[in-house]
């Protein structure tokens, strides 16, 4: 009988050291994510997540962090046409990758808004975005 008490404390315990495990640990598919997007200065994180720091505990996802997971967690052109934050700023351009291709826009280094967050994206007026990207092709050979 105390055997028994002894396993069935230690089941319990076990779960929850995992639970308390999990929940501190940042959030493994963050890093892998973020290395699929050719621009994430500054917002990092917050491109996806309605927090800086996700952990498996808590890592709601904002607006374009629920695209990329419904596009299946792929940066694409389709991605990138879209405006998933509704701002008026189209994803590509927000990211610093017009065109979807992985790769990013001429020099830039550093998103030029976050694209799950209505903001200012700084990119110029709503037509400029949309013909951004066939003019990247015209000069990328594309």
């Amino acid at each position: 009988m105390k055997l028994e008490l002894f396993t069935g404390s230690l089941s319990t315990a076990s779960v929850l050291a995992v639970c308390a495990f999990l929940s501190a640990v940042p959030a493994l598919a963050t890093d892998v994510d973020m290395a699929r997007l050719p621009v994430t200065e500054p917002n990092l994180c917050l491109a996806c997540h309605t927090t800086a720091n996700p952990t498996s505990a808590g890592f709601e996802l904002n607006p374009f962090g629920e695209d990329y997971l419904a596009n299946g967690r792929l940066w694409d052109a389709n991605l990138a046409s879209q405006d998933s934050d509704g701002d008026g700023c189209l994803n590509g351009v927000e990211v610093g990758d017009s065109d979807g291709d992985g790769e990013p826009d001429g020099n830039v280094d550093r998103q030029a808004g976050n694209p799950g967050v209505p903001d200012e994206c700084g990119s110029g007026s709503l037509v400029d975005e949309k013909t951004w990207g066939a003019l990247k092709a015209m000069f990328d050979g594309s």
